[in-house]
Formats: C-alpha cells, sequence, structure tokens
C-alpha cells in the first residue's frame, strides 16, 4: 500500500508518521494492497482521528490526525486508525448510510456508545502493541 502524509508545514510530526506507517502496514498485512493511504494533519479536527473509505470514489483510505505535541498520542492514534483501515479493507467494517455501521454484516447505529462498538473494541485492543512495534522497527 502506497501513502502520502499530508500537512501544512513539513513538520516533525509528519516525519514522524511517515516513519512509522511501514511497519503497520507491514503488521497489519497491509502491505501488498493496491489502495492509496491518504493520511492528513488537521489541527482543527476536534477527535484526535478518524478514518473513512474513499476507494469507491479514489481508490484511497482517507485518516486524519489531529497533531499534538505528544507524540505517543500521535503514534497511538495513528495506530488506532490504521486498525480501521484494516478492517475497511477486509470488509468486516462498512459504513452505511445516516452514520450507521456494519460490523461483520451486522448494522449499527449511532445510538450505540461509542466505546460499546466491536470495531472500536478491536482497534482500542489493539493500538497500544502496534504502535510498540512500530517504535521498534
Amino acid at each position: 500500500m502506497e501513502f502520502i502524509v499530508e500537512a501544512k508545514t513539513n513538520s516533525v510530526t509528519k516525519q514522524y508518521i511517515e516513519s512509522l506507517i511501514p511497519s503497520l502496514l507491514s503488521q497489519l498485512k497491509l502491505g501488498r494492497s493496491r489502495k492509496l493511504l491518504h493520511v492528513i494533519l488537521d489541527k482543527d479536527l476536534e477527535e484526535h482521528g478518524l478514518t473513512m473509505d474513499m476507494t469507491e470514489a479514489s481508490g484511497s483510505y482517507l485518516v486524519v490526525i489531529r497533531p499534538d505535541r505528544n507524540l505517543t498520542t500521535v503514534g497511538m492514534t495513528l495506530a488506532h486508525e490504521m486498525v480501521h483501515v484494516k478492517q475497511m479493507a477486509c470488509g468486516i467494517m462498512k459504513h452505511g448510510s445516516r452514520g450507521s455501521v456494519y460490523w461483520r454484516g451486522k448494522k449499527f447505529t449511532k445510538k450505540v456508545k461509542y466505546l460499546d462498538c466491536p470495531w472500536e473494541i478491536q482497534a482500542f485492543s489493539r493500538q497500544e502493541i502496534l504502535f510498540r512495534r512500530a517504535l521498534e522497527a
């Protein structure tokens, strides 16, 4: 999977993310994907990060991350969002209409609490080990 990291300036955070992505792609077995990973650093993002499947429109997965002075937070957020990329790439998670999400074919609406969503449980359970292994690479 090819990737680009977009930031308003050529920041330390951008370089840090660029250094982590190859290991995350390898760990998640996404390296051979023909899709593009497009990471954008956006200081105005309210949450730490978000991921969107743009493969039908542009052949890419879009990950938006809010830069933080604490690079550990940025790295953990990136690892978390990369789990979502893997979930989408494997077809385990698909976005529906009106904010609904399909997880393994079962529809979840916005009524389900964030931390009770199975895709979030999986992402939170994997983010730290992925991040630590990426640091070691």
